[in-house]
């Protein structure tokens, strides 16, 4: 069902990606369907090139071919033939009710048109049938729906709910009034034409729709699939009412990744382009190692101009056979460890070029005079990179419900988004911006985090976050020393940025290194960037402030304003808060960041790992003396 509401593209990828309810202004509420229907409008594209995105590793590491910027809403214009490019929704939830008479009626998923209250007579309260039909209100969506861990979701059961689990035959009408007695569910009371009344206090129980016989039916509705119960889909699973906003019916599944040149430095940012939106084409029928040079003709014909197709045709040749002659970068490991370990070594290694979309310089700790400032770097750090330039991508390959983790495989997660297995390319934007890279002293590193107290203060963080996940079915994720004072010092340095160099913190973002699944791949560094799908470049201030003479002081400054929190000292001295405690010497008042610079939702902090407690200063990293 189309819509002229108007979503930015990275919205689609999260938080309302396939499957989620997008809440519209006029109490409208539509859902996202699945990859197939977004196919269905890249077919009337006749360039699709400026809608596919290249990210070799990550289309490796996700098992598709390549990634597509969802449509985006625009007018063509006169004589063009291609409609307006459009996201496809559907109408959910399908109750709706007229806020004057409390009417209510299920419509059909794919109406395009909100529906009207019908005008239905009731003996008592108010009716809408003596109003003409024109001028009747439109009926809004219930706010309740009931969702099941395996990704499923339908529509609250109130026929069964109110009839005590029986779907009667016949005509029933059923009427929502509400806040009459109470303020509460219970003050909710849903009545039938039949007699039948009940109020909705209870519903939000364990098992409640269980107990009357109501389990998961399977439904699927961004794909079409609406499942009746005890048909052949039927799914069995007990289903969890919740209220349609709650921040359980849906976590979208985002895999991250910063690009990494495959190409010299000398090749053109241009030819580049060309390559690695054709490298698929141009691979193909390889033999013995050689390409097939009529591909790369076919390539240049159609990216440069007529008169140059033979000059083109060698540099692209060329720079494709230097790329085949060198290591192959790219990396297939499920491990995001492992994964990002790529990355880090690209920064320290300096990868990249001025005409590339990633260039990094590396200043060694030493070149900073912090002498004044404590001696924070030259103490803790052994260099800092420069990222004057990165590219981000950004892809949705898929989400769960109730629980952001549902033990899905990869495979399955892509599936659940899409009917045909046609579909092998997933939505994705690419982001641009900069970014400071901080390398932590390693010898200094092992020797803080092999303290008695330091070990375990982070074996009671890492048994807090594990013990939900162990009961979850999720396998355990042990947190060491090293990650969580690295984890704590980007949320301070951020917030340190935000004030000297004008960015919002939620426009900053942290992309942690740290040995915890493989603790022979040594990786001890955090990532702080910028990065806007709004234009190519950056503005240059987080690079600025990465450089000598600005750096000193935003690091000391981050490190001070940690030592006192308005909230002290019962944050300095915490036993555990946040989330399932996960966090100790941290609060809103001065770690925490808004959730969309964090990796870890806020969890997995604390400051005392960096400046010590008050009777045991030395056990921070940066007050702690080497011996």
């Amino acid at each position: 069902m189309p819509t002229k509401k108007p979503i930015r593209r990275s919205q689609l990828i999260s938080p309302w990606g396939v499957g989620q309810m997008i809440n519209f202004p006029k109490d409208e509420s539509l859902m996202v369907v699945g990859l197939d229907m977004w196919e269905e409008k890249f077919r009337t594209i006749s360039e699709l090139d400026e809608f596919i995105v290249t990210e070799e590793r990550l289309a490796k590491r996700l098992g598709v071919k390549e990634f597509r910027l969802p449509p985006d809403f625009r007018d063509p214009g006169p004589g063009v033939t291609n409609p307006s490019l459009k996201i496809p929704f559907v109408r959910f939830p399908r109750w709706h009710y007229c806020t004057r008479c409390g009417h209510m009626e299920k419509v059909s998923i794919y109406d395009s048109q909100k529906p009207t209250c019908s005008g239905i007579f009731f003996g008592s309260g108010r009716s809408c049938n003596e109003i003409p039909e024109r001028k009747r209100q439109r009926l809004i969506p219930v706010r309740f729906i009931a969702i099941c861990p395996h990704g499923h979701i339908e529509d609250f059961p109130f026929m069964e709910w109110v009839h005590g689990g029986a779907h009667p035959e016949g005509q029933h009408n059923l009427r929502l009034r509400a806040g009459r007695s109470s303020g509460a569910l219970s003050g909710i009371e849903i009545t039938c034409s039949c007699g039948a009344q009940k109020t909705m206090a209870g519903a939000f129980n364990e098992q409640s729709l269980t107990k009357i016989g109501v389990t998961c039916s399977g439904g699927r509705p961004w794909l079409g699939q609406e499942a009746e119960r005890n048909n052949t889909i039927h799914c069995g699973e007990n289903l969890i009412v919740v209220q349609k906003g709650a921040s359980n019916v849906y976590y979208s599944n985002v895999a991250s990744s910063i690009y990494l040149p495959q190409w010299e430095k000398s090749v053109d940012r241009r030819l580049v382009e060309v390559l690695e939106k054709n490298w698929g084409f141009l691979t193909t029928g390889m033999e013995n190692g050689n390409f097939q040079r009529i591909r790369f003709e076919l390539v240049a014909e159609r990216h440069f101009a007529k008169d140059k197709i033979e000059f083109y045709t060698d540099k692209l040749l060329e720079a494709a056979t230097k790329r085949i002659a060198g290591a192959d970068s790219s990396n297939t490991d499920d491990s995001e460890e492992k994964y990002r370990k790529m990355e880090y070594d690209a920064i320290l290694a300096e990868t990249g070029g001025e005409n590339q979309d990633f260039f990094v310089t590396k200043n060694l700790a030493s070149t900073y005079n912090d002498s004044e400032f404590g001696g924070a770097i030259n103490t803790g750090l052994t260099s800092i990179g420069l990222i004057h330039k990165l590219r981000e991508t950004r892809a949705f390959y898929g989400f769960s419900r109730t629980y952001s983790f549902d033990g899905k495989s990869l495979t399955e997660k892509k599936n659940f988004i899409k009917l045909g297995q046609r579909i092998e390319w997933l939505p994705a934007i690419v982001v641009r911006g900069e970014g400071v890279f901080f390398e932590f002293n390693e010898k200094r590193l092992k020797d803080w985090a092999a303290k008695d107290e330091v070990i375990k203060r982070a074996k009671f963080l890492s048994e807090n976050y594990n013990r939900p996940r162990v009961l979850k079915g999720q396998k355990r994720r042990e947190i060491n020393p090293e990650f969580i004072m690295i984890h704590t010092f980007a949320h301070l340095v951020i917030n340190q940025f935000s004030y000297e160099c004008g960015y919002g913190s939620s426009a900053l973002r942290e992309r942690i290194y740290c040995n915890l699944e493989f603790p022979n791949e040594t990786m001890n560094g955090v990532l702080i960037y910028t990065a806007s799908g709004d234009s190519e470049g950056s503005l240059g201030g987080l690079v600025r402030q990465g450089k000598p003479g600005n750096l000193e002081t935003i690091v000391y400054n981050a490190i001070e304003n940690a030592r006192w929190c308005s909230s002290d000292p019962i944050c300095i001295d915490s036993q555990g808060q946040g989330p399932n405690s996960c966090n100790l010497a941290a609060c809103h008042n001065c770690a925490l960041l808004p959730e969309t610079c964090c990796e870890e939702s806020n969890m997995l902090l604390d400051r005392a790992m960096l400046i010590g407690l008050l009777d045991n200063p030395l056990i921070g990293y940066f007050n702690f003396k080497v011996r």
